[in-house]
């Protein structure tokens, strides 16, 4: 083959296709370059890694090109190392989000990196491709760092191109949708916002781009026909425009997809807010559930996040949703550079709230500070920021205690799963239920039935595990 594209482990339960590598592969073969795709991430009880060198081996492609975030950046750099020990003429590309951010950094201290593509990778990858499959020297190309003749080069910035439509559809046909849970499409790229944790402008640079209600569904209808049931918007914000999610709503219904697929997307509760009728046009079209950033209970962290929300927005948005049969799936962060126990409980209390309601919950643990992301830049330039062996996090500005916090998400996890383990509905009501144990723990006081459950099971199947923990909660609860 010319090219393989890979998408590294990240957690190796991707749930969706690579669509930015689909999209990537649809333009090479326009150009008549042969492509291939391996999703390394997509486990499914193999040995992923050695599948991928020995396709490398055998396939010998003369491209191998990563894409990665921050989170799996290791893993992309060990596709690259593995690649130019199986064969060093292998030309190694590294693009997406944390490439583009750390480019620079990458070709200087890791030399099996080739090069960089910044930014939108799909027509600065096939130049680059072009240009080596030819064996034609490499020259300054928009949107790409490489190395030539023992030098760095950087080419200037390639702007986002403005036409989406222009992109071929995604080359879905290379990725086998078998092992996903649902497939993937993205109707635009971008967002107005400003949220001081997204670095999506750094890859997409200001505003939003929308493809045309045609091309949207022409590629629904590909995937349908493809046989997917379950379909994912992977939009920053599928809800920025009420009247663009109406029409493609509309569309949907009118050509039967409703009837084919489930449909999912991310959107702003504020968005729901403005327009409440939104929720109706997308339950109405097929779509399960809505995933929404909440991120904080505390009015002075959603400021400092510059989310443009409040915890009164969240339940307005949230009650629209339920009463239109859309599920809200909202996600905190419990754990920022600004928070305390005070603001992580309101967070909590505002969950409790929403789960109340009808949301499902979600929630991190610890707010990550990727590079290229307004809090990395203050954290860094304020000395709190920290980077170790490929893991970003902070030193907090006050005097939350950050071991011991997470020590207690630990503790209310497993409590969690041992008090209510026989709860039939567990798994909806998991997230809801650490919660409450974490707010119990920060409040001093052990979490709701564990007293009850540690004198029952003094001599039952469970007492060690369980006599263990009530210790663990003890000492923490007396520090």
């Amino acid at each position: 083959m010319d090219v393989l594209l890979v998408n590294p482990e990240f957690n190796t339960r991707s749930e969706i296709p690579p669509v930015g590598l689909e999209y990537i592969a649809a333009v090479l073969l326009n150009r008549g370059i042969e492509v291939s795709i391996f999703d390394l991430d997509e486990a499914a009880g193999r040995d992923g890694r050695a599948d991928l060198d020995a396709i490398i081996d055998s396939g010998q492609p003369r491209i191998v090109g990563v894409s990665c975030m921050s989170d799996s950046f290791e893993s992309a750099l060990d596709v690259c190392r593995s690649a130019k020990g199986i064969n060093q003429d292998i030309m190694t590309v590294m693009g997406g989000m944390h490439a583009t951010v750390r480019y620079d950094r990458i070709l200087r201290e890791y030399p099996f990196v080739d090069a960089v593509v910044r930014g939108e990778g799909e027509f600065a990858f096939s130049e680059l491709a072009g240009f080596f499959l030819r064996g034609v020297p490499l020259p300054e190309i928009e949107g790409v760092s490489c190395r030539r003749e023992g030098r760095i080069i950087h080419g200037p910035a390639r702007r986002p191109f403005a036409d989406l439509d222009l992109l071929p559809l995604p080359a879905h046909g290379l990725v086998d949708g078998v092992n996903y849970r649902t497939r993937s499409i993205s109707s635009s790229r971008g967002c107005f916002h400003r949220c001081s944790f997204c670095s999506i402008r750094a890859l997409h640079g200001a505003g939003v781009r929308e493809r045309s209600i045609s091309g949207i569904m022409d590629e629904i209808d590909l995937l349908v026909e493809r046989e997917a049931k379950s379909i994912m918007f992977t939009d920053d914000n599928f809800t920025f425009r009420p009247e663009r999610v109406r029409e493609i709503c509309g569309e949907i219904i009118r050509r039967g997809f409703c009837e084919e697929a489930v449909f999912y997307a991310e959107g702003r509760i504020d968005d729901f807010c403005r327009r409440p009728l939104m929720a109706n046009w997308m339950s109405r079209a097929g779509f399960r559930a809505v995933y929404i950033g909440a991120e904080s209970g505390s009015e002075e962290i959603l400021d400092y996040y510059r989310k443009g929300i409040t915890p009164e927005d969240l339940v307005r948005g949230v009650s629209f949703c339920v009463e239109q049969n859309l599920t809200p799936v909202v996600n905190f962060i419990l754990i920022g550079p600004r928070d305390t126990a005070g603001t992580i409980r309101e967070s909590i209390g505002l969950a409790k709230n929403l789960f109340k309601r009808g949301a499902e919950l979600a929630y991190a643990e610890m707010l990550v500070p990727y590079p290229g992301t307004p809090v990395q830049e203050e954290l860094e330039k304020n000395g709190k920021f920290r980077e170790v062996k490929g893991a970003f996090y902070f030193e907090p500005y006050g005097d939350l205690d950050i071991a011991r916090t997470l020590h207690m998400c630990d503790l209310a996890r497993e409590t969690a799963g041992v008090v209510h383990a026989g709860d039939p509905l567990f798994s909806r009501k998991k997230a809801y239920l650490e919660l409450c144990c974490l707010d119990s723990l920060l409040e001093g006081r052990m979490p709701a039935g564990f007293d009850e459950l540690y004198a029952g099971e003094s001599a039952g199947p469970h007492a060690e595990q369980i006599t263990a923990l009530h210790g663990e909660i003890m000492d923490v609860i007396r520090k």
